[in-house]
């Protein structure tokens, strides 16, 4: 199992370049086929770049989503804690409204990972350390135009 998350971690932070490298593992070949799929049907959450703020634990952060330039390899953004000016990398993808991301602080190794929902304009799950070692909840808000300003 942990080698899994290895290996969907790996191919999410390299925004799928590294796909033909898993060409001769079953399993890592099945997931790259799959995500254009999966990327397909949740890029109606995501047909516009998102603006989202809440709280991830006890911190305010906020949050910019958006397809990544192809549209087929699922979603891509940054995160920023209240008071910290280090942007923290997004990539992940959706299905309907459930969407999973990983994140990277060095833009190489995956810090943490993201599984949640988006319902209307909220967005909300579980984060986690690659280890599972520390989870907290999340609870964000997409903003409108107008309370973006």
């Amino acid at each position: 199992m942990m080698v899994g998350k290895h290996v969907a971690a790996l191919v999410l932070v390299l925004g799928f370049a590294s796909a033909p490298v898993f060409a001769g593992s079953d399993k890592a070949a099945t997931e790259v086929a799959a995500a254009p799929v999966a990327a397909a049907a949740g890029q109606n959450l995501f047909a516009r770049p998102l603006t989202l703020r809440g709280k991830l634990g006890d911190a305010q952060i906020e949050m910019h989503l958006q397809l990544k330039p192809d549209p087929t390899e699922g979603i891509q953004g940054t995160y920023t804690i209240a008071g910290q000016s280090t942007k923290i990398l997004l990539a992940g993808e959706s299905e309907n409204t459930d969407v999973i991301m990983e994140e990277s602080i060095n833009g190489k190794d995956v810090s943490g990972e993201w599984a949640g929902q988006l319902v209307g304009n909220t967005f909300s799950g579980t984060w986690s350390t690659t280890d599972d070692a520390v989870t907290k909840p999340f609870v964000l808000t997409v903003l409108t135009a107008k309370s973006a300003k």
